[in-house]
């Protein structure tokens, strides 16, 4: 037992020291609809990790909040309970990553892959027709502008599985999120 905890100690003390290992706190906006509804923004906030392999190649996960869903008015900001599906939602993405050094203190990362959402809270107007499933499986698509220890980061997501039940309403969201990388 000593030596796994000295031995994991060691691992982990290699990782942080390590340039290829990143950490970072994000916040943002989001704009999604379900099938062919209208966009409704929201907010979208968490923390993510990268490890680079190489200087070019790594993995990027993280734990983020989202507020997804739709509206059937033409006005993007209407909340109104007879008109907007609200979703909170919790995503964990897990995406290749592919880096490009721009210059000595930026570079452009550019990700993609699979994610897996689970439904906390979900609020759909009296009369919509359809239930929303609690999870969501999908893909998403990004890129990262590090300018330092700042992160600018667009990013879309579009869910593979039906949303909606009954019905074949897909998810599609946006989101641009600002962050700092420690």
């Amino acid at each position: 037992m000593k030596k796994l905890l000295i031995t994991a100690s060691l691992l982990l003390a290699s990782l942080g020291a390590s340039a290829q290992f990143h950490a970072d706190l994000r916040v943002g906006a989001t704009a999604s609809s379900i099938g062919d509804q209208h966009l409704k923004i929201g907010i979208r906030a968490g923390a993510g990790v990268e490890y680079l392999f190489t200087e070019r190649w790594g993995l990027r996960s993280g734990l983020f909040f989202s507020m997804k869903g739709a509206t059937t008015s033409n006005n993007v900001f209407n909340y109104d309970a007879d008109k907007a599906t609200r979703l909170s939602c919790l995503d964990l993405p897990v995406e290749a990553l592919v880096s490009f050094r721009l210059s000595q203190r930026s570079r452009l990362a550019l990700h993609g892959g699979p994610y897996v959402s689970c439904m906390l809270h979900a609020s759909v107007p009296d009369g919509a027709g359809f239930d929303v499933r609690r999870w969501e499986i999908g893909a998403g698509f990004g890129a990262d502008f590090i300018i330092s220890h700042f992160v600018i980061g667009p990013e879309v997501q579009y869910g593979l599985t039906r949303l909606t039940k009954p019905g074949s309403g897909h998810n599609t969201t946006y989101s641009l999120t600002l962050g700092y990388r420690f």
